[in-house]
């Protein structure tokens, strides 16, 4: 892979305009800023991101290509990742306790917001079919063996992707923080954030 040739230009303007424009992983990033605050905003940008590098190296190995051949196996991830949205926004609306963004929060909550953020886009089918469908126009034949060339572009891929999440989870966290200790505003946030996950479910039962 040729990093001057025009078609890795042509890669890296494709990848910034998916990564850049408003969709349900960002609306999900965004969603945790706001109720958790600029480090609950940017560990759901990382939790994305590592299902992105996991949805990479699927594709670059071929078992994306095969599951999304088969219709059942893709309903299966619909199903569950339409489950779990749900599970998560009924859990969010729930929560009654104070924003308290602003307070202490232990790595292990940080964590577990990361790990929800991987499991949603895990089980997106969408984004196994875009990766199936998008890197592969951008290899060649030439250079390095398809498999580096598709795990590379996915890395970088991954890494735009990180980059425009995480300016909106921070984003959207400093602007949470301007509103700490307010409990009306806060009950407000987590039913928000809950309809978002409801939001994104409805999304993904569409296509079930």
């Amino acid at each position: 892979m040729d990093v001057q040739s025009a078609s890795f230009v042509s890669f890296l303007a494709a990848a910034a305009i998916v990564c850049f424009t408003p969709g349900p992983d960002m609306l999900y990033v965004m969603s945790f800023g706001v109720s958790q605050g600029r480090r609950g905003g940017v560990s759901a940008a990382a939790g994305v991101a590592a299902g992105m590098f996991a949805h990479a190296v699927l594709c670059a190995f071929g078992v994306s290509v095969v599951v999304s051949r088969y219709p059942v196996i893709l309903s299966a991830f619909k199903v569950v990742g339409l489950c779990y949205l749900i599970y998560l926004g009924v859990s969010i609306i729930r929560d009654k306790s104070d924003m308290a963004v602003s307070a202490v929060r232990s790595h292990e909550a940080y964590g577990r917001i990361a790990y929800r953020a991987m499991l949603v886009n895990l089980a997106n089918p969408k984004v196994i079919v875009f990766y199936v469908a998008f890197l592969p126009q951008f290899t060649s034949s030439a250079g390095w063996p398809v498999t580096a060339q598709l795990l590379a572009l996915g890395g970088i891929f991954v890494a735009i992707g990180f980059a425009a999440d995480a300016g909106v989870g921070l984003a959207s966290g400093a602007l949470a923080e301007r509103f700490t200790g307010n409990k009306g505003l806060t009950r407000k946030i987590n039913v928000g954030s809950g309809v978002v996950m409801f939001v994104l479910a409805g999304v993904l039962a569409l296509d079930i």
